[in-house]
């Protein structure tokens, strides 16, 4: 019992311990709950060795990094994600506290509405129902997104004559196929492609840089950029992982002009056309594709190893483009012209092929048969439609 009650007194005591003995700081900043040992000199105190000394308590402000989708907000030590109706677009970088909200801004006045972590204003948006028309539209869905940001307005219904299309899926139009050709223009303009189609074939223009198309055969083409970047990915490609850039860092990208250390290349998608159909715009977020070492190795392969990564179909190769085609999301729907059959008698499938007048386009151009049949007796007077549901 007596050691009981020793052991308890002992630790009671070592309680109130002083702190354990330092050496006094060469930069004279003394530290909270500390024992300096033989420090109490004049050299130490300023100078004083009699009387009285001031120990004035010393501070510096404390730096806050903020990232695009966060903000400091006024009188708080916390980084917080950027509310709803703003955008933090990261560009205040390094900042102090302070009585006033930093690193964020208000939506654009007729676009107040974005999702919490906003990073740019193209995010800012108000509901397209009543300020935005949708040809053949019945009525109207979706967000109008401010600026250059990707709208998702599409119709509820069509007039008659027109029925709703779905949105374009590219991943999904595209598949995990191999590309039959590719091609890239690198930053000299220099076309060079894997076939023997030419630069028409693929349509780049004359004065095209950095741009790359993969040919899917049936499955339509891919078109889009490559552009060089001082901003580091990730360090290894040759993984199932890959970097997808969603806020706005496209002034960091130097593209051709290589900016010394611009030798990360990234890659996005700018429109896909369907086999024997028409170039259709896509926007896409930036993907991180490879460092390449230096910025004049960047500039002339960067849009060669997009394309390249897009053509392929190794794992990692079809882990980038799931990576690319998937940040693209579907397109809104729209409002597509009905295609109505067109029965015709008095004549021969042979005069309707020639012709070509077995459809026609609702609001478009009907093509008749280029001669009907003779009935003897008759003079040929013309076709009159009839409803077959009357």
């Amino acid at each position: 019992m007596k050691k009981y009650l020793f052991l308890t007194s002992a630790i009671t005591l070592c309680t109130i311990c002083p702190a354990m003995a330092e050496t006094f700081p060469t930069n004279g900043l003394m530290q909270e709950n500390k024992t300096y040992d033989n420090a109490a000199i004049d050299t130490n105190m300023d100078g004083v060795y009699e009387d009285s000394v001031n120990a004035v308590a010393q501070y510096e402000n404390m730096t806050f990094t903020l990232t695009a989708g966060n903000y400091l907000p006024a009188n708080s030590e916390t980084i917080t994600q950027c509310p709803a109706g703003s955008f933090c677009d990261g560009s205040a970088g390094t900042v102090n506290y302070s009585s006033t909200a930093q690193g964020i801004q208000g939506c654009p006045s007729g676009y107040e509405s974005s999702l919490a972590g906003a990073t740019s204003n193209e995010q800012c948006y108000r509901a397209c129902s009543g300020n935005v028309e949708i040809a053949h539209a019945s009525g109207v869905t979706g967000n109008d997104y401010y600026g250059n940001g990707v709208d998702t307005c599409e119709p509820t219904g069509c007039v008659h004559g027109w029925h709703k299309k779905n949105g374009l899926n590219v991943q999904t139009a595209v598949g995990q196929v191999a590309g039959e050709n590719s091609a890239y223009v690198n930053n000299a303009g220099s076309f060079i492609e894997s076939g023997n189609n030419g630069q028409a074939y693929y349509g780049f223009a004359s004065g095209d840089k950095n741009k790359w198309a993969v040919d899917y055969g049936s499955n339509g083409f891919i078109y889009g950029q490559g552009r060089c970047s001082t901003r580091a990915g990730a360090a290894n490609t040759w993984t199932s992982t890959y970097n997808v850039i969603s806020d706005n860092f496209v002034s960091s990208l130097t593209d051709e002009t290589g900016e010394e250390g611009a030798q990360y290349c990234y890659c996005n998608v700018t429109g896909y056309k369907a086999n024997g159909g028409t170039l259709q715009s896509l926007s896409s977020p930036w993907v991180f594709n490879y460092d390449n070492g230096d910025a004049s190795n960047c500039a002339s392969r960067c849009a060669y190893r997009c394309a390249a990564y897009m053509r392929g179909t190794d794992t990692n190769y079809l882990a980038f483009r799931a990576a690319l085609l998937g940040s693209v999301g579907t397109s809104p729907a729209s409002c597509e012209a009905n295609t109505i059959t067109i029965n015709w008698n008095g004549t021969t499938q042979t005069e309707i092929d020639a012709n070509n007048a077995g459809t026609a386009t609702y609001g478009e151009a009907i093509r008749t048969p280029r001669s009907a049949t003779h009935v003897p007796g008759k003079n040929f007077t013309g076709w009159l439609f009839v409803n077959p549901n009357d």
